[in-house]
Order: C-alpha cells, then sequence, then structure tokens
C-alpha cells in the first residue's frame, strides 16, 4: 500500500484522481465568501496529538493520547476549491475566508512509545472526518514574529474509533 503513495505523490500535482476517498460525515459549505489566500501547489505537513475517544484502535484505551506522524498534504486551488492528496488518499476542501472546510478522510499514522513514525499498516488507521471537526483555520505567516503560514483545527475522525486530533498544519513549500 505505501508504495502507491509513493506513485501518487510524484502524481498528485497531476491529478492522481484514482486516489480511494474515506467518506465521513464532515461536508463542504457553500460558500459566497473569497478565499483569504491562494493555496495553490502548496505542500503542508500535519503534526499534533490524537485522543482516542472510544475503544477499536490500536487496542489503545479510551482518553490515551498518541503523537500522529506528519504526511504529505498536496494543495491544488482553484477559488474557492481545493483538490488535496494526502499520502495516496483524496480529501475535498473549500477555503472561505480562513475557514478550510475538508470532507474525506485519510490514513492517521501515529508514533510508537518511542517517538518513531514507521509508517506500518499496525501504526494507524483510515479515519474518516466528521461534522463539527472538519474544519481548519488559516493563518498567514508573519515575517516580523518569524512565524510561519499554519493551518490549525480540531479534527473529530472516527475510523475503527473515534479520535480527536488538535493538528497543526504547516507549510512545506
Amino acid at each position: 500500500m505505501r508504495w502507491l503513495s509513493c506513485v501518487c505523490a510524484v502524481f498528485a500535482l497531476a491529478g492522481c484522481k484514482d486516489s480511494p476517498f474515506i467518506q465521513g460525515t464532515g461536508t463542504l459549505p457553500d460558500c459566497n465568501e473569497p478565499p483569504i489566500a491562494d493555496l495553490n501547489d502548496t505542500v503542508w505537513f500535519n503534526l499534533g496529538p490524537a485522543t482516542v475517544l472510544t475503544a477499536g484502535c490500536l487496542d489503545v484505551a479510551p482518553e490515551t493520547v498518541l503523537q500522529s506522524c506528519p504526511e504529505n498534504w498536496s494543495f491544488e486551488q482553484k477559488g474557492n476549491e481545493i483538490d488535496i492528496v494526502v499520502d495516496e488518499y483524496r480529501v475535498n476542501g473549500r477555503l472561505c475566508g480562513d475557514q478550510l472546510y475538508l470532507e474525506g478522510g485519510w490514513w492517521l499514522s501515529v508514533a510508537d512509545e518511542q517517538g518513531r513514525c514507521w509508517y506500518e499498516d499496525d501504526d494507524g488507521d483510515e479515519f474518516g472526518m466528521q461534522a463539527g471537526g472538519n474544519v481548519l483555520t488559516y493563518t498567514a505567516a508573519n515575517p516580523e514574529s518569524g512565524s510561519f503560514a499554519e493551518l490549525n483545527g480540531v479534527l473529530l475522525l472516527e475510523g475503527s474509533c473515534r479520535v480527536s486530533y488538535d493538528a497543526t498544519f504547516q507549510l512545506v513549500r
């Protein structure tokens, strides 16, 4: 499965539309507000703690906090619409002002007990983004303070269990 991610990463910007799509309950709203930024042809990586909310994931008890492993999120934007490829997964986005609404899901990998990321099949699960937890807020870079552009939010994910993911996305390029 991971070799496919390399193939799709190479073709992501060319439109690897055969990428899997994981449906969650999160949807994209109608949007009349122009996007605050042009995120076309950018790549982001995600990080942050994932709190397990229910039983069913990796034999981990509810309320366990795990550190996520970064994945590259490749963005192609046309107006408000953003096509995103995460690893080999396809995610739909809509940027309304500074709010990025997400629809779909991806394989969320977590670090082992020593904090290492191996990206093995038993290091995570496929999760769909759920309504009420599928929005990130865009913050522009501020050269004066030395801050970088970020996308932040708490994503509510569901796969073999429910997870609250306190995500920060940082710009790679």
